[in-house]
């Protein structure tokens, strides 16, 4: 199993990640809420219960080598290629009409969908293995690649924090970036500044983003 290095070591991500090594490094934004809590538990190993009022929902990639510290009926959890919510709006709706507050979007290091073009003869394989037409798998991948291949990482984090905060106004969400060496937790350097810009904004969801959704 390939496990890349430790975070701390890496200098494509020095400066662009807060190590979050004790209480006060959780944004204040997220203190006293489940997401603090999922942090804690994540980064420190604190217990967590769930108590059957859910309030979290947490949306992370498919990603085998990261699993998540968290009981029964504690959050609603979405795993999607890339930990993006492309396509799952309706779930994320679904869940706040269920008493969701707040949103966990967690990115993470050596993704595969960062690999996603050089993979691709491979999936197109795998489904004409499974009796998919050839041409028909080629083109299904390449239209799938469109939503689903990233660039980088911590880009498309930001990326899809901004579209969401854009999406949901009232939801909270707090944007995390996971390392798979040991699976601790950190913050984007950016979110503070562009949490409060995004916060600044029309009120109302853009109704392009809407209709790009129906």
């Amino acid at each position: 199993m390939n496990i890349p290095p430790p975070l701390r070591g890496d200098e494509k991500y020095r400066d662009l990640l807060i190590h979050i090594e004790s209480i006060p490094d959780v944004p204040v934004q997220w203190k006293g809420t489940p997401i603090e809590s999922f942090i804690m538990a994540q980064n420190f190993g604190w217990p967590i219960q769930g108590s059957g009022k859910v309030e979290l929902l947490i949306s992370t990639c498919i990603e085998f080598r990261y699993a998540l510290p968290i009981p029964r009926m504690y959050a609603y959890v979405i795993r999607r290629a890339s930990g993006r919510v492309l396509g799952s709006e309706f779930s994320v709706g679904y869940t706040m009409a269920q008493g969701v507050k707040y949103l966990a979007l967690i990115g993470h290091n050596d993704c595969g969908m960062a690999k996603a073009l050089t993979n691709a003869p491979r999936v197109v394989a795998a489904l004409v293995e499974q009796g998919w037409d050839a041409d028909l798998a080629q083109q299904y991948v390449e239209n799938q690649l469109k939503r689903h291949a990233i660039n980088d990482e911590l880009d498309a984090l930001r990326e899809e924090f901004i579209r969401l905060k854009r999406v949901f106004r009232k939801l909270l969400i707090a944007p995390l970036f996971v390392c798979l060496h040991d699976s601790k937790l950190y913050v984007p350097a950016w979110y503070d500044s562009l949490n409060t810009e995004l916060d600044a904004e029309e009120p109302n969801a853009p109704r392009d983003l809407i209709e790009n959704l129906l």
